[in-house]
């Protein structure tokens, strides 16, 4: 009876073993099943997120196609249109916008007159980096002759310093925007050529970038603080920050005599040896408004420069374009039979305008408070001279 109640015991706790052993197995396959419906769930939640971000992306990517498309239907719109009338329409929107915003005097007299072209003379005002050398070149080969020369320099602006024109007294009703220079004719065509103003900034950056002497040359103009102020680490120790300065100081004495010494390769002084562009623009936001390295006329904005709203220019043309607009200047100057000398391959800047896209390349490098400062700084010249802002959402 002992051994049958054993057995029987033996017997329920083999069951009751087999029992929590289906049980456990049970739970096993529930939790299983709970971490495949999870991770199904996981991977559907990933599908949608990912779905999300491919119809984000394809609707930015159908927004920059549609702006793309508009921006070239309204190039080709604007190319259809004769130069001259898109000449005449930019010249009254330069007054609309000088009528709507009061633009404040600048007070800036960059006007040079020419008495010999023209029916009375044409008066110039030269905009860095849209042709001005090219105008400035052919100014002095055929008005001042091959012996004119600037501090020892012949292709130099200051050696037309006898033709800038000086402040005189108003002809006519005392509201006249026009303001009057002494010498200069009424009927004096008073013209500049001008640029997108970021193309204008990268056309700068490049010189300084593609030719060593001009970092040389424009070493204390703005090159040295953009890249000492850009790169030095307040964390290096006073025999680092000297080290390296010094290092700056030998390479830039050395640009131009043949020498070349070595420099350590962690300094980023001379890695590379010239500014880039967020630099030059931290340059400018440090400097404008506040001293002359601020106004200089490489990033100042046209508007000020020439001072449009008071100067009250007949004509201004765009470099980028150039042949079109160039013959309807030419032509308003009475100087077709100079032509040759505006068009030839070695005088032509155009060519070397920045394109859209190389302008957008290169605002990619900047931040946003960048990108909003210069959108601010040249906000009237892209209004009245018909150019694109930065766009922020790229």
């Amino acid at each position: 009876a002992q051994k049958l109640i054993k057995e029987q015991n033996d017997a329920q706790k083999l069951i009751k073993e087999q029992n929590d052993a289906q049980k456990l197995i049970k739970e096993q396959k529930e939790a299983e099943e709970r971490l495949r419906k999870e991770q199904e769930e996981a991977k559907e939640k990933l599908r949608k997120e990912l779905e999300q971000k491919e119809a984000e992306e394809k609707l930015r990517k159908e927004q920059e196609e549609a702006r793309e498309k508009l921006r070239k239907e309204q190039e080709q719109k604007e190319e259809s249109k004769s130069a001259e009338v898109v000449i005449n329409e930019r010249m009254q929107r330069v007054k609309e916008v000088c009528k709507r915003l009061n633009y404040p005097n600048s007070n800036q007299y960059n006007m040079y007159l020419f008495r010999k072209y023209g029916k009375n003379g044409i008066s110039w005002c030269p905009t860095f980096k849209a042709s001005s050398s090219t105008w400035r070149d052919f100014f002095i080969d055929n008005v001042l002759g091959s012996r004119a020369n600037f501090m020892g320099v012949h292709y130099h602006l200051g050696v037309l310093g006898n033709q800038i024109l000086t402040r005189g007294s108003m002809r006519g009703s005392s509201s006249s925007r026009r303001r009057v220079f002494s010498g200069e004719a009424e009927d004096s065509v008073r013209f500049t050529v001008v640029r997108h103003p970021i193309s204008r900034l990268i056309s700068h950056l490049r010189k300084a970038q593609n030719y060593p002497e001009e970092v040389k040359a424009q070493r204390g103009d703005w090159v040295e603080e953009s890249i000492l102020n850009g790169r030095t680490d307040p964390s290096w120790d006073s025999a680092t920050r000297t080290k390296f300065k010094r290092e700056w100081d030998v390479y830039i004495n050395e640009i131009g005599s043949g020498r070349h010494s070595s420099y350590s390769d962690d300094n980023p002084y001379l890695h590379p040896p010239y500014p880039v562009f967020p630099e030059l623009i931290d340059f400018v936001m440090r400097h404008r408004g506040r001293d002359d390295k601020g106004n200089n006329g490489h990033w100042r904005p046209t508007i000020e420069w020439c001072d449009f709203c008071q100067n009250d220019l007949d004509i201004i043309i765009q470099l980028e374009r150039e042949p079109e607009e160039l013959m309807v200047l030419l032509d308003r100057l009475q100087m077709m039979s100079y032509k040759g000398n505006f068009l030839s391959k070695h005088n032509s800047s155009s060519k070397k305008s920045a394109s859209a896209d190389e302008i957008k390349e290169y605002v990619k490098q900047l931040n946003k408070e960048q990108k909003e400062y210069l959108n601010k700084m040249y906000a009237a010249d892209f209004e009245m001279l018909g150019y694109d802002p930065i766009d922020m959402t790229a």
